[in-house]
């Protein structure tokens, strides 16, 4: 089943990939002057686990990703970026954290908020690479284990960092368009905190790779 996941997310990755390179090679390679604050949307995929000491033999969850980003532009080079989105996670465990033996299928849904600091390589062209790297704090909404509730055994807030890198494609002729950017954005959470808020305090942490497509305006 995880093979299968990494080949979609392989074919979904380089379809985007693909998309910005055809889009950013479309447009005026002149780049467009805009204000130094911007903001605009993202959506994709997590692909989440847990891991830990009292963590064995999970397997990959996929969930969704996605909500609103702010950009704000120190110079051509450096920007800060803070997200607000909505995030899946979790995994499958051949053993719950508690200790029972069953496959248990673990559902978290977090509001995530990552402060970014993001890193351009200035090319001359319409095409950026970006180096992102920050902390983030993730808020519990709920949490499911084989579709039972246990919110009350989910820790309200988790930390953790978040580090990787993309690609951002300037699709506008004039700074007036609506649509100024669109971008592939691939990242690596990871947790520094337990999820859990059980008896025995055991240690799982959640770990995320994140494939998003971002439009910025």
């Amino acid at each position: 089943m995880q093979i299968n996941q990494l080949k979609y997310l392989g074919l979904f990755t380089a379809t985007l990939l693909a998309t910005l390179l055809f889009v950013s090679s479309t447009v005026n390679a002149q780049r467009i002057k805009s204000a130094p604050l911007s903001w605009g949307l993202k959506g994709g995929v997590n692909l989440a686990t847990l891991y830990g000491d009292d963590v064995n033999d999970t397997e990959i969850a996929t969930g969704f990703n996605g909500g609103l980003f702010f950009s704000y532009a120190f110079s051509p080079r450096l920007s800060l970026q803070p997200e607000m989105l909505f995030s899946m996670k979790g995994a499958e465990l051949d053993n719950s954290v508690s200790g029972q033996e069953t496959t248990t299928d673990y559902e978290l849904g977090y509001l995530e908020v990552p402060v970014l600091f993001k890193y351009h390589l200035v090319t001359g062209n319409t095409l950026h690479p970006n180096i992102l790297v920050g902390p983030a704090i993730g808020f519990k909404l709920y949490g499911n284990a084989n579709d039972r509730d246990i919110d009350d055994e989910i820790q309200d807030a988790e930390f953790g960092l978040t580090f990787g890198g993309g690609l951002d494609a300037e699709v506008a002729s004039s700074p007036t368009d609506f649509i100024q950017t669109v971008g592939l954005d691939l990242r690596y959470t990871l947790g520094l905190t337990d999820v859990f808020d059980i008896a025995g305090d055991p240690e799982a942490k959640n770990r995320v790779f994140t494939i998003a497509l971002a439009v910025g305006f």
